[in-house]
Formats: C-alpha cells, structure tokens, sequence
C-alpha cells in the first residue's frame, strides 16, 4: 500500500500534469480563434482589393460612355465622380450603422466561437 507522502506525490504529479494540459487547450483555443479572425480579415481585405479594381475599371467605362452620350469626356468624369461623392458622403453620415458595427460584430463572432 502506498504512503501518504507517495499519494500525495502521486496526486500533485497528476495536477501539475492537467494545469500542463489546460494551459497547452487555452493555447490552441486561442490560436484557433486568433487563425479565424485572420483569415476572415485577410478574406475581406482580398474582397476590397479586387472589388475595388473591378469598380475601378467599370467606372471608367460609365464615364466614358456618359461622356460619349454627352460629347463631352471630361463631363462624364465629374459626373462619375459626384456620384462617388455622394456615396461616399452617405456611407461616412451612416458609417457606425454600415461599417463599424459590422465590422466588430465580426471579429467579435470570430473570437468568441
């Protein structure tokens, strides 16, 4: 039969064994979530850059056929441009509602699951 001490041994091995296990699960969660919050980021900078070379692009197309409709190129520019003004100037009046608070809420639901 075992002695106190060799139990008590026994039973502060075991401990020191599952704080080790604890420890090494909290730091694959975090990894885990930390990976997720990444790769959701790197996804949406991804989206940004090519969605905003493709608007880019069909921008100058618009401008140049507003501007051949109109005779007037340079016309067909300003006009594409007040339009992105006004866009911009409604997404900066509402940019808690449409792009802070979804944000966070994103990388707020990645880092909890």
């Amino acid at each position: 039969m075992l002695s106190t001490i060799e139990e008590i041994e026994n039973l502060a091995a075991e401990l020191t064994e599952l704080a080790e296990t604890k420890i090494e699960l909290l730091k694959l969660k975090a990894a885990d979530k930390i990976s997720l919050s990444l790769s959701g980021f790197v996804a949406i900078v991804a989206a940004v850059i090519f969605g905003g070379a493709a608007l880019s692009i069909i921008s100058f197309g618009f401008a140049f056929l507003i501007g051949s409709k109109l005779n007037n190129d340079s016309l067909g520019f300003f006009i594409v441009g007040g339009i992105y003004a006004l866009a911009g100037l409604l997404i900066f009046v509402n940019r808690k509602k449409w792009v802070q608070v979804p944000l966070s809420n994103f990388f707020i639901d990645k880092l909890i699951k």
